[in-house]
């Protein structure tokens, strides 16, 4: 199995076990939590550009809208990160990142996820709390920012150590 082929899977099974822990602890506290998903996303695109980026935010949406209670309209969620993953894609530089801007580009797509999502949320005619929606929007913006630069740091040592 090739180094990108495995580094896939990992990414694959940690997308799912994302997805699986925000319903879990979201099932048992009322307060706003970070999304989970969205710093691998974020990092796929970094590392990968934002073909990959925008395909790897399609799968961990698809994943994120078919996890139980899942999404009211299958496949929002899957735009939303893919919207992320090319987002994160266009910030990708060759080389090593400094890791102030892989935090830059993982707050930007905490933002993006959160517009995308109040634009969903407006349409499906979902009731706008702003005070959660921002909230959450921070939340995610600092998990990212804490997150995506180890992501990518450890997927690049990953890289280097099997190349």
């Amino acid at each position: 199995m090739t180094t990108q082929s495995l580094t896939g899977v990992a990414r694959a099974a940690l997308v799912v076990l994302a997805a699986v822990t925000a319903v879990l602890l979201g099932h048992r506290t009322s307060a706003s939590l970070p999304d989970l998903v969205l710093p691998l996303v974020a990092a796929a695109g970094l590392v990968a550009g934002p073909v990959r980026g925008a395909t790897w935010g399609l799968a961990a949406g698809w994943v994120v809208d078919i996890v139980p209670p899942g999404s009211p309209v299958l496949g929002t969620s899957a735009l939303v990160y893919a919207a992320c993953g090319l987002l994160a894609g266009a910030g990708r530089r060759e080389g090593s990142t400094p890791w102030g801007w892989v935090a830059v580009v993982g707050v930007g797509a905490a933002v993006t996820a959160g517009v995308g999502r109040l634009v969903v949320g407006m349409v499906g005619g979902e009731p706008f709390d702003p005070l959660a929606r921002a909230q959450g929007v921070a939340l995610s913006a600092l998990w990212c920012a804490l997150m995506v630069p180890l992501l990518v740091a450890g997927e690049q040592w990953w890289r280097r150590r099997t190349a």
